[in-house]
């Protein structure tokens, strides 16, 4: 297979001793999109009054860490929050046929622009709203976490070699696939591929399946077995016999894993036809090589010789035998793209008249609208009075009708079932929009400003990873002014922590609801029956003047069934069990709910009644005497028990040798609870 454009791999059990990996772990289970770490001590910085500033809210590594681990026999209460003497309120845990989080999907290349050929080619392929896709740097591949919770991993061009034994240890140890697309790392499964001839700018004519002559660039290395002589001349029989029907390879721990090899299809070059090759699946993993640029859109290359031409005639194609690629050999759920554009929506601006026109002359004095035009970065909304025509809504416009209420939300139920002073008193509703962080983000609107959209078509999340909003769930950004001389003001980190047990209090607060088994997984994801994700927070912060400006991203999923499980579905279930009558929640007062939970609790926090909000947490968290690995100062590890938060919101644990210890995440964005690392021990 001197030339093949397209090789897979899949295990074949060799060793039965292999680990599998457990779902279930509890350090296993958070989900990137939806993460922001508590910020450090220092992390405030004050501004000119007018002027914004940004701040990290990034939990500092152990290299840039000054904070200081307190010893048990001497730290105050006021600094570390153990677990209260109480139980965990009971539970009822319902079954749910659901995964236990949204799949991950990482992409890896040399190149930032080939990475986002990689995530556009993967959604227009992929089914909507399932997949969460990650682009990470060669240092957060080499990160320990990532192996755990990758789907498939996407690798595109040159591998480092330091990459390469983590890449191997994935394939044996792991139960995610790999699609490598015109990579070098074919040649550290088969090291006869070592080989490449240099062919610049060749267009390639493929035949895959049903496909047949379909003309697509090929890599600028053609990787083959070493020929017998300098000019790569070869025989296609003997070509094929070189290749071996397996191969094995090695994990971390010397364990060997035979990876079987199956060839399929074919790629014609002038006289030169050779196999387009797949490899059969024996354990849950496959690998898939492709030599063929699958990935990248006909307006990438260069138009010579009429190539642009003959690529933009066969990209659907291209596409299609992409999707098949996934679908029928990596297993994931593909759908085609409809070519009809988006229906972005109107927005509404709800809430007390003189309120909505009260910041709309503030945004004026402010010098931020202009023509009834608020410009937010590359987001522009305008506000249209009676009379007014709106402009079409898009992806950067928000057209938002003062003095119109939406048909598919009711003000009538949201309003009545509201009881607070500020929050979510104003709300700016779209049925659809780009993002509902993007029309308020670096903004210093109001106090409790809600932006409430149905659907997200770039949903951003921690770390600017995807947020995934399918329809049905339920997501919300709502802006909070905290002075900076407030506790508050001291302890934003804490916000976050106040976000997630509004959510999950105000559910569990309702009638015939109190034994539904919902509960926080630190820092601030929401979590089902213990294993299930259901929704998540993430903030941004900004600093104007004397006060923090905290936009808090909040989704769960109410009606949606995808891509894990929703809270609707597990309050029919718990219905059933109970044979109790219970009435599915609306979007209105679940809306209405959190919004009334959200202000008792910073209420709380304003009255310096800090334990009750403690007690509170404590109920629904998922962390009870959990143990945890922890890397230390010097990098050897230990077993800790976790003993709750502190006043920042890190956890605290205890040793074996009874020393109380903050832990912190060592950054990566997958699973806070498995890199967790202790700056300094206090013995």
């Amino acid at each position: 297979m001197p030339s093949g454009t397209v090789i897979g791999v899949s295990p074949d059990v060799l060793d039965l001793s292999k680990e599998s990996h457990n779902t279930s772990n509890d350090e296993s289970l958070v989900s990137a999109e939806s993460y922001q770490n508590p910020p450090s001590d220092d992390i405030l910085t004050r501004c000119s009054s007018g002027q914004s500033s940004h701040i990290s809210t990034e939990m500092s590594t152990a290299q840039g860490s000054t904070r200081q681990v307190a010893d048990s026999s001497t730290t105050s209460m006021s600094s570390i929050r153990s677990l209260p003497s109480t139980p965990r309120r009971t539970v009822c845990s319902t079954p749910v046929n659901s995964s236990t989080k949204p799949p991950n999907i990482i992409i890896f290349s040399d190149s930032p622009s080939a990475s986002e050929c990689v995530k556009a080619a993967l959604e227009l392929t992929l089914v909507n709203d399932r997949y969460v896709i990650h682009k990470l740097t060669f240092a957060e591949m080499l990160s320990t976490t990532w192996p755990d919770d990758a789907i498939l991993v996407v690798i595109h061009g040159n591998v480092p070699a330091p990459f390469k034994p983590v890449v191997m240890n994935y394939l044996a140890k792991g139960s995610g696939s790999l699609l490598c697309l015109c990579s070098d790392f074919l040649g550290s499964i088969l090291p006869m591929f070592h080989t490449a001839e240099v062919r610049p700018n060749e267009l390639v004519h493929c035949s895959y399946k049903s496909w047949k002559h379909v003309p697509l660039m090929h890599h600028v290395f053609c990787y083959q077995p070493t020929p017998s002589d300098a000019k790569f001349s070869y025989d296609e029989q003997v070509s094929l016999r070189a290749i071996p029907e397996s191969v094995v390879i090695k994990d971390s721990d010397s364990k060997s894993h035979k990876l079987k090899m199956t060839f399929w299809g074919s790629k014609k070059h002038g006289k030169r036809q050779v196999c387009f090759s797949l490899y059969s699946l024996m354990w849950l993993q496959k690998v898939v090589f492709s030599q063929v640029h699958l990935e990248t859109a006909p307006d990438q290359f260069e138009d010579t010789d009429n190539k642009r031409e003959a690529l933009t005639n066969s990209d659907k194609a291209r596409l299609e035998i992409l999707s098949d690629v996934l679908c029928s050999h990596l297993e994931l759920k593909c759908a085609p793209k409809k070519s009809s554009s988006i229906g972005y929506s109107l927005g509404y601006f709800l809430g007390n008249h003189e309120a909505k026109l009260e910041l709309i002359e503030k945004l004026k004095e402010d010098k931020k609208i202009e023509n009834n035009v608020l410009t937010n970065g590359l987001m522009k909304m305008k506000f249209c009075g009676k009379g007014v025509t709106p402009p079409p809504p898009s992806e950067s416009m928000l057209p938002i009708l003062i003095h119109s209420c939406p048909e598919s939300f009711s003000t009538v139920e949201y309003y009545e079932n509201l009881k607070t002073e500020s929050i979510g008193r104003l709300v700016i509703f779209s049925e659809v929009m780009s993002s509902c962080l993007s029309v308020i983000d670096n903004l210093n609107l109001v106090h409790g400003l809600a932006v409430i959209p149905f659907y997200q078509t770039k949903g951003v999340g921690r770390s600017g990873n995807t947020w995934l909003s399918p329809k049905g769930s339920a997501m919300f950004t709502i802006q909070v002014h905290i002075p900076l001389k407030s506790y508050l003001g001291q302890h934003l980190s804490i916000l976050q922590f106040i976000a997630t047990l509004a959510i999950v209090a105000s559910i569990c607060e309702l009638p015939n609801l109190e034994d539904l088994d919902v509960g926080i997984k630190w820092p601030n994801d929401i979590y089902v029956n213990k294993s299930t994700k259901m929704g998540g927070v993430a903030l941004k912060t900004t600093i104007f003047g004397d006060k923090a400006v905290v936009n808090m991203g909040c989704g769960i999923n109410l009606n949606n069934k995808e891509p894990t499980v929703c809270l609707n579905d597990v309050i029919t279930s718990l219905s059933k069990e109970k044979n109790v009558k219970i009435p599915r929640l609306s979007f209105e007062k679940y809306f209405s709910g959190v919004f009334n939970k959200m202000e008792q609790i910073i209420n709380i926090f304003n009255e310096g009644r800090t334990d009750e909000f403690y007690r509170s947490y404590y109920q629904y968290w998922l962390h009870s005497d959990a143990e945890v690995k922890v890397t230390n100062e010097d990098k050897s590890t230990q077993l800790v028990k976790i003993t709750g938060i502190d006043e920042f919101g890190f956890l605290t644990a205890e040793t074996a040798k009874g020393v109380t210890i903050t832990v912190q995440p060592d950054g990566n964005s997958f699973d806070m609870m498995a890199g967790l690392i202790s700056p300094k021990l206090s013995q």
